[in-house]
């Protein structure tokens, strides 16, 4: 009797220890798998949030800058030039009044723009010493006289007169961009003229460079 009552003692511990033992892994496992949901739940609202804001950024690309012509720090001179400027249509990229005056000047004003803008210098012109000096005011005659004295009436004298609208920019708006794209014209003139030996083509002259890159130059000064 006394081992009868010890086996059924034993049976029933068994069973309580079983018993419990069960509960306490199936609720183990369940908060495992309530915190693996929790955590898969968690991950998909960051996800779904990160898609979200890509969505409503704008694609760098994509947005578009004011042009030139609406900086506020322009002249009232400067305005009017930008807000007049038109191109002559011509079917020659190049003629000449005087072939060895142009050539000179081009390949003259390059040199200075290179050590204007070149080798990041850009980054450090000081605008306001440039308007005023005198390597800046030959520029400036010389562009005119490329127009009026070296170039006959070809796409060359709108690029003269995308130099000037970019030299007006430049000096009133402190402009880096402005300067750059006036350094690119004669880099450019002076490598297809001259054949100076340069590392690029930029495309940004009229009379031998890409539609989509003058267009983006005209953009740039019109807005």
């Amino acid at each position: 009797m006394k081992a009868f009552f010890l086996t059924l003692v034993s049976i029933v511990l068994v069973a309580v220890i079983g018993t419990g033992a069960y509960f306490f892994l199936s609720s183990d496992g369940g908060s495992s798998a309530d915190s693996k949901q929790q955590e898969q739940s968690v991950a998909e609202q960051a996800a779904e949030a990160e898609e979200q804001e890509v969505v409503e950024i704008e694609p760098a690309e994509e947005r578009k800058e004011a042009g030139a012509s609406q900086f506020t720090e322009l002249s009232g001179d400067t305005k009017d030039f930008l807000s007049t400027l038109t191109y002559e249509n011509y079917d020659t990229s190049v003629a000449y009044q005087n072939e060895e005056l142009a050539k000179q000047i081009i390949s003259d004003q390059h040199a200075y723009l290179n050590d204007l803008t070149g080798w990041g210098h850009i980054n450090s012109v000081d605008i306001d010493y440039l308007a005023q000096s005198e390597e800046w005011k030959q520029l400036k005659e010389d562009v005119e006289r490329l127009r009026t004295e070296g170039f006959a009436d070809s796409e060359a004298v709108n690029d003269m007169w995308n130099a000037e609208a970019f030299m007006r920019i430049a000096t009133d708006s402190a402009d880096v961009n402005s300067l750059r794209y006036v350094h690119r014209i004669f880099h450019d003139l002076d490598a297809e003229i001259n054949g100076a030996d340069v590392d690029k083509i930029w495309d940004a002259t009229r009379a031998f460079g890409a539609e989509a890159e003058t267009q983006e130059l005209y953009e740039y000064i019109k807005g």
